[in-house]
């Protein structure tokens, strides 16, 4: 949903031709640097955990590309699905931008406006539901595109109702009204998945389950309740209380995306050494994940942000040069002088 926001604000300022330039370097480059070396040493550090493998990242890495697909084979593009899935998403949903761009997808959008006020924003639940019913079951999610068409689908779903939300901001207007709601939603819905669903001593719903005519159904629309109502529950109070900018926000905006490239190969590695350390759960836990962000952050501060390079390499758009803004002080300073 948030990048169905930034394609809206990208299409403002491109032709067709630039957008799709623009969202090949930004998505399909980094994907490419994520592939050949992030995360690979992601499975180098997962398989010395395992104890299927023992050397060094050196000798690990030709393995990558000789034994197939993961998880039986090291080839895998781990989260990096989701960079694949979103230029898909940016290519198939072109026609769709170009349609909301018209004169009558205007109208279009001033009705969805218009519609969704109130508790009408969670309709959207029904629609999701629509979609999750008759593909989950032959679809479970298994993230390489082809087995994935359940959760491919209502994810294009919540992409396009990003991009519509950045055209309409009555709409976020309307979430943020409604952020009580949607909080007590996403309580409601968990605790429904947790009572009804999941249990340490008992197996996930399977086609055994005598009960699943009715489980099955109930558990699609849990389930999509719960991911609606969290995402409303979000933008509502992100709309109440985050709609301003400081210099942090701009910083952390910048940093998300390679924080979102290092972040599960750090995660892997911290495991691997972290994990085996005579500590509470809890301490492993903070320690991980407070050294994860650490970490991210210093790679992106030090190695990423102050070159254009790796900026390029990471999907961060270069920084203007200073030559300009050096030059105009220059050309002030006799006459302030």
């Amino acid at each position: 949903m948030i990048s169905g926001v930034g394609v809206a604000f990208a299409r403002r300022r491109r032709t067709n031709v630039e957008f799709l330039n623009e969202r090949s370097q930004r998505l399909l480059v980094p994907f490419t640097v994520g592939l050949i070396l992030v995360v690979p040493l992601c499975v180098y550090f997962e398989r010395l955990h395992l104890g299927t493998f023992s050397g060094s990242f050196v000798a690990f890495y030709p393995s990558v590309f000789t034994t197939g697909f993961y998880p039986s084979g090291n080839l895998s593009w781990h989260h990096f699905w989701f960079i694949a899935y979103l230029y898909i998403y940016c290519v198939l949903g072109l026609k769709i931008f170009l349609w909301f761009e018209s004169t009558h997808g205007q109208t279009c959008l001033d009705r969805l406006a218009a519609y969704f006020q109130g508790y009408r924003i969670y309709s959207f639940i029904g629609l999701l539901f629509l979609i999750e019913l008759p593909l989950r079951a032959f679809f479970p999610g298994f993230r390489d595109l082809i087995h994935d068409w359940a959760s491919f689908s209502h994810r294009f779903v919540m992409f396009l109702v990003g991009y519509v939300l950045a055209n309409r901001e009555l709409i976020l207007d309307e979430i943020t009204k409604m952020r009580f709601a949607s909080l007590a939603g996403a309580v409601a819905f968990t605790a429904l998945y947790f009572t009804i669903f999941y249990s340490y001593d008992r197996p996930p719903l399977t086609l055994e389950d005598p009960d699943l005519l009715f489980k099955y159904p109930l558990s699609c629309l849990v389930t999509m309740g719960l991911a609606w109502c969290c995402l409303m529950t979000c933008l509502g109070f992100a709309g109440r209380y985050l709609r301003f900018t400081n210099r942090p926000l701009v910083y952390l905006n910048e940093a998300v995306y390679p924080l979102f490239i290092l972040h599960l190969t750090t995660i892997a590695m911290l495991g691997y050494w972290i994990t085996p350390l005579r500590w509470s759960v809890s301490a492993k836990y903070f320690a991980i994940t407070s050294l994860t962000i650490v970490i991210c952050l210093g790679i992106y501060h030090v190695a990423i942000r102050p070159f254009n390079r790796m900026r390029w390499l990471f999907g961060v758009k270069a920084k203007s040069r200073p030559e300009a803004s050096l030059s105009r002080l220059l050309n002030q300073a006799p006459e302030q002088s």
